[in-house]
């Protein structure tokens, strides 16, 4: 075979392995293949040899479409790693449910072990589980269950009425994780999320998400055609007033670094908390933690 030849086959080669297989399932709408992106950052930050998670799904998860464009790993590594972190605290602590609100491709309930006891629900759209659920049908969960709950988002109250039909007890508390999503909700949609949150949420349930506030916001993103219309400078009172989470915290994601050596996520006890004063008219990231205290009388009787 000639040199020209043999230039010609890798060139195709190269080609075919970066087209998307014609076999393959893809998601219907941006915002769900901003969930290929997200698994495809995983894979990338599961397959350095320093890795702060290891995620073995996630290429499959990410499929071809989702490899051709991961999501930035300055947010995505950190972000999972912390949210990793976060849960298993809260587990120690005494909750038995994850839901998983725009689950998208989330493999924690295979990835993560440790939590025996957990039912974690993957709450999400179901053009999501009709790519996800043939990729995922041979692997078994390392928790106690996993319930996958399709659903419509633009029906009020319809995910809410779905997370019980499958099985979600408002007796049990409930670590919620809800990454990437509050920035596509617009003010109206995420004050009647938290309303529904704080309605089915036991005592001792716990919340984490990223977020920004509201200058970033009106910078225009948009991500892969998925474009930031939410936005607020002041969680904490959101998820106070409107889902009753008491305690919390906003964490300016400045204070968050990765440190490979460890293979950890650190936090910068130096950079002050992200109060409404500190993020009017600045592009601020947060990382957003909310709780929901028990009852005094409780604590007294515990």
């Amino acid at each position: 075979m000639g040199t020209a030849q043999n230039i010609f086959l890798v060139s195709a080669m190269r080609s075919l392995a970066l087209e998307p297989s014609c076999a393959e399932t893809r998601v219907a709408n941006s915002h769900a293949f901003t969930a290929r992106m997200c698994a495809a950052s995983r894979w990338e930050e599961s397959s350095r040899p320093d890795s702060l998670f290891d995620d073995p799904l996630a290429k499959k998860l990410a499929g071809d479409e989702g490899l051709a464009q991961p999501m930035g790993s300055w947010i995505m590594t950190p972000r999972t790693r912390y949210a990793d972190d976060y849960l298993r605290l809260h587990y120690a602590n005494g909750c038995r449910q994850l839901v998983l609100l725009g689950a998208g491709m989330d493999s924690r309930a295979f990835r993560m072990g440790g939590l025996d006891d957990l039912k974690v629900f993957e709450v999400d759209q179901r053009t999501i589980f009709d790519v996800k659920e043939p990729l995922v049908a041979n692997d078994r969960p390392k928790v106690a269950a996993r319930r996958v709950v399709a659903t419509d988002f633009t029906a009020r109250g319809a995910w809410a009425r779905d997370l019980a039909a499958a099985g979600f007890d408002e007796r049990t508390p409930t670590v919620w994780i809800l990454e990437g999503l509050l920035m596509y909700l617009g003010a109206d949609d995420t004050r009647e999320l938290l309303r529904d949150i704080g309605r089915i949420s036991a005592p001792r349930s716990a919340a984490f998400h990223d977020a920004c506030s509201l200058t970033y916001v009106s910078k225009g993103i948009n991500v892969a055609g998925a474009r930031f219309i939410g936005g607020s400078d002041d969680y904490r009172r959101l998820w106070a007033e409107h889902a009753g989470f008491d305690a919390g915290y906003a964490r300016d994601f400045r204070s968050v670094s990765v440190d490979r050596r460890q293979r950890r996520v650190r936090v910068d006890p130096h950079v002050p908390e992200a109060t409404p004063l500190r993020c009017r008219g600045r592009d601020v990231v947060l990382f957003v933690e909310a709780q929901k205290s028990a009852p005094a009388n409780a604590s007294r009787a515990a």
